[in-house]
């Protein structure tokens, strides 16, 4: 945007001249999750901070000094009739709250769902036409009855499979969980305790933005290469969907598979 590409209206306003008006920025998508965090006296994640569990990552590549924290997922369907799965759940063998900020200075676990597939939509945006300036991003989480519905469904999962003796056998206390049932009460808790998965998408979509070979509409020699670029937020995380991308957008530059009669 501060390079003049992007809404028209938006730029003019900053004072930014208008290279190509193009809807960059709009339609940001993300997964929205809400973790359930327990009390247990079961040994978690915050213990293995040790020489000899340091010593054992070092000299043989394993312990928990290994763990990326969201250690176990799972998919779900909210309603049997869906097509896909709707929900996805990650779990972890530590207290994760307060969007990871939050203190772990206990033994616990979290797990829950997130919705996989929102309808909801935010936007980035300029807050300054100072390079230096943080965007303005407007995540617009649960702002939909289908999405709300989705995570009111996820929280009843969850809590099913907290009540499984496999789980329960594990909880001292609830650390961060919803403390009533109810679908008002579930998406309240929802909206207090939610976070990113750190997942945002598509605002430099193909088709409004970048056209089939990643190419910026209108600007010849610029690409556009990252989860920006999907149309829709995957069904799931989008780590591999953007080397994916990447891996892809490498063979056009080179020429590799290229459409017949397409520019370079």
């Amino acid at each position: 945007m501060l390079s003049g590409i992007g809404p028209g209206a938006v730029l003019s306003a900053f004072g930014i001249g208008v290279v190509r008006d193009l809807p960059v920025g709009a339609g940001l998508q993300d997964h929205y999750m809400a973790l359930l965090n327990y009390r247990t006296d079961t040994e978690s994640l915050i213990a293995a901070a040790t020489e000899e569990n340091a010593v054992l990552l070092q000299s043989e590549g394993r312990g928990p000094l290994t763990s990326n924290i969201g250690e176990a997922g799972g998919f779900f369907r909210s309603r049997d009739e869906l097509d896909a799965p709707d929900v996805q759940f990650h779990a972890a063998p530590v207290l994760f709250h307060q969007e990871g900020l939050g203190a772990a200075a206990e033994h616990g676990f979290a797990f829950g769902p997130c919705v996989l597939a929102p309808t909801s939509r935010g936007s980035v945006t300029l807050r300054s036409p100072r390079p230096d300036a943080a965007p303005r991003i407007v995540h617009n989480y649960l702002t939909t009855p289908e999405d709300r519905e989705v995570i009111v469904a996820g929280i009843r999962i969850a809590l099913e499979i907290a009540a499984q003796p496999a789980v329960s056998g594990l909880v001292t206390a609830p650390f961060d969980a919803p403390a009533a049932d109810s679908d008002a009460d579930l998406l309240a808790w929802a909206q207090r305790a939610g976070q990113t998965l750190y997942h945002p998408t598509s605002t430099c979509a193909i088709g409004s933005v970048v056209d089939p070979e990643l190419r910026v509409l209108g600007v010849p020699g610029l690409r556009v290469v990252d989860a920006s670029v999907f149309p829709s937020v995957t069904r799931g995380n989008t780590n591999a969907p953007v080397i994916m991308a990447a891996e892809k957008a490498a063979d056009l530059i080179k020429g590799v598979g290229r459409q017949e009669g397409t520019a370079g």
